[in-house]
């Protein structure tokens, strides 16, 4: 006679299924290391496969370009982080001169600047001139000095940073100021000292095409405002390409 299997013992009989389990285990010891519900995982489920040859070079594809994309815009990224720092000394500089003619009624430059119908040349925010100190106003001046006739208030106008390594901010530490760019050029300060309302564009004599020739926006003849400033850029020449100015973008 062949022995039952004590599984198919509780299958086939109902009855023991109403018995309690720990009542039932003391009639039948022998089915106690059986598991009914226990599922079985087939053991290749439990082995992780490794990546294949291709799966890792079509990864490797992927950051390879990826990594292109990055170097290759890097380049641009940088320039136009330098001409972002550059505009915003610019528009905190045109921003003082505002101010200023706010609380003087008259550009932050002596009255003789210019002579004639024509608006005076440009002025650079060197130590040639007073412009800088002037929009400094008391934290230019020692204690001893006399005030500054531009700005007897003293009021400060701007606040620039101290330069690193001669450039990007106040190269000197004391009066007389300049303010230098990024590349240790002074910005160039234009001012409608006739009083037209209109300065004459510097776009229209500049050696890039794409800007003095632009069949797509050409420059006007003059910008309507009494103030424009710019930065000569990288390569230190005025009126080329890279000129950053403050009435374009």
């Amino acid at each position: 006679m062949v022995d039952a299997n004590p599984r198919d013992l509780i299958e086939s009989d109902q009855s023991l299924k109403m018995v309690p389990r720990h009542r039932f285990l003391e009639l039948h010891p022998e089915l106690t290391d059986i598991h009914p519900m226990k599922p079985t995982i087939p053991a290749r489920m439990l082995r992780r496969e490794a990546f294949t040859l291709i799966e890792l070079l079509v990864v490797i594809t992927i950051i390879a370009i990826l990594a292109g994309l990055v170097i290759s815009q890097a380049p641009r990224i940088m320039r136009e982080s330098r001409e972002l720092e550059v505009r915003n000394v610019i528009t905190g500089l045109k921003t003082g001169i505002a101010n200023y003619q706010v609380e003087y009624n008259r550009f932050p430059i002596p009255a003789d600047s210019a002579s004639g119908d024509e608006d005076a040349q440009a002025i650079l925010t060197d130590d040639s001139n007073t412009l800088v100190d002037t929009l400094m106003g008391d934290s230019a001046q020692s204690s001893d000095s006399e005030p500054n006739p531009l700005n007897p208030k003293g009021i400060q106008f701007c606040d620039f940073r101290i330069a690193k390594n001669g450039v990007n901010g106040l190269a000197n530490s004391q009066s007389p100021y300049r303010l230098v760019d990024l590349w240790g050029s002074p910005y160039y300060v234009l001012f409608d000292t006739n009083q037209d309302r209109k300065i004459t564009n510097p776009d229209i004599s500049n050696q890039d095409p794409k800007i003095s020739q632009s069949a797509i926006s050409p420059p006007p003849d003059n910008l309507p405002t009494d103030v424009a400033i710019y930065s000569i850029g990288q390569d230190k020449t005025q009126q080329t390409g890279d000129d950053i100015v403050s009435w374009r973008q």
